[in-house]
């Protein structure tokens, strides 16, 4: 069966609209049709490259008639407003991790999606790599047994460039902050246990002076209407990295390791089964040599590593399934990380309002009431 090509215009041409619009330009099924950027120059680097035209107002996008979907790579801050306006003209959209950084925003937009004759898909790349999918399937479909308790892991030191004072990432009005920003294993502890009924957060961590980024430790818990636990760790200061995500039930356990990329199936203690986090060597083999480097943030001229690239490649597939109504993990759920941790994220600023700046402190709160 032949499909005509999605076509996409991309928003944003920064690090992440650059790797979403070569990507889609070496993929059969998509047309790369616009480039825009507010930055005018920047857009038209990216469109010749891309070989689609340069656009500086959004506003053009929403109303093209070429255009069957929006990628969306700006600031975290401005994701809700786009995918709200592009929604409402009738695009579908792709729109990167996280979808808002507000919870009122999150159910604008899916709000928006339901009225919309477009998809919102929402890039939880991490959704998307074969041995995750596998991991999710297997543990919703009861072959770990009753689903007791998910733990998320990312933790390590994050180097940021030099000169780079007013740059969005380090800004938490326009990130959303640290949990926000780097929600990936948050989102797969919703995403595999759904909707936390509860919610138990620390964050903090002393800042140097000078230092940059906010809170950079988070310790959340989390109840599911189940019964079940997740813990979700979070560290930008972390010198010994870790970097996982385990699901356990009453009958084994399945834990995805990135830093080796494996995913391992455990019984009574026992490793009993692996496979790969990617089905090709050469990007596990790649997930494994980024865990030995220094982890930056990336800016706009970057090049990210071959499993990166790998990712995006099993992102795209996923968008496309969307695109022509087939299931797709990236339409399920859309929302429920964002508003677990912007829950998370407003307990730890009014702590530390309360307190001293830098200092930690732990509170309850209840979420879905």
């Amino acid at each position: 069966m032949s499909f005509t090509p999605i076509r996409v215009a991309v928003l944003g041409s920064g690090f992440f609209g650059n790797t979403l619009a070569m990507a889609c330009k070496e993929n059969d099924a998509f047309d790369v049709v616009a480039i825009c950027d507010l930055d005018g120059d920047s857009a038209q680097e990216l469109a010749a490259r891309a070989g689609a035209r340069a656009v500086i107002d959004p506003a053009e996008l929403a109303s093209a008639e070429d255009i069957d979907l929006v990628m969306i790579a700006t600031p975290n801050h401005t994701h809700a407003s786009a995918s709200i306006a592009f929604l409402q003209a009738g695009k579908s959209v792709f729109v990167e991790k996280p979808l808002a950084i507000t919870a009122e925003d999150a159910v604008a937009v899916t709000a928006a999606a339901a009225l919309s004759d477009g998809h919102l898909l929402v890039g939880h790349v991490e959704r998307t790599m074969p041995g995750i999918k596998r991991l999710f399937l297997e543990a919703r479909s009861g072959k770990l047994g009753t689903l007791l308790e998910g733990y998320g892991s990312r933790s390590r030191l994050v180097h940021v460039p030099e000169g780079s004072e007013d740059w969005w990432k380090l800004d938490h009005t326009r990130s959303g902050g640290e949990l926000l920003h780097e929600i990936h294993e948050l989102d797969l502890l919703t995403w595999v246990f759904g909707e936390p009924v509860e919610i138990r957060t620390l964050a903090g961590a002393p800042r140097p002076a000078g230092a940059r980024i906010e809170d950079s430790v988070h310790k959340t818990t989390l109840k599911f209407a189940s019964g079940a636990v997740g813990y979700h760790e979070l560290s930008t200061s972390a010198h010994v990295p870790d970097w996982k995500f385990r699901v356990s039930g009453t009958e084994a356990a399945l834990e995805a390791d990135f830093r080796t990329g494996w995913v391992t199936r455990y019984v009574d203690a026992v490793a009993t089964e692996q496979w790969g986090i990617f089905d090709s060597g050469r990007a596990n083999d790649s997930l494994r040599a980024s865990a030995e480097k220094k982890q930056a943030y990336n800016a706009a001229g970057a090049t990210g590593p071959y499993w990166m690239q790998a990712a995006v490649v099993c992102e795209l597939e996923e968008v496309i399934a969307a695109m022509r109504g087939q299931d797709s993990v990236l339409i399920d759920s859309p929302a429920t990380a964002v508003i677990a941790g912007v829950e998370a994220m407003v307990q730890a600023q009014t702590l530390r309002a309360q307190a001293n700046v830098g200092s930690a402190a732990s509170t309850d709160v209840l979420v879905g009431a």
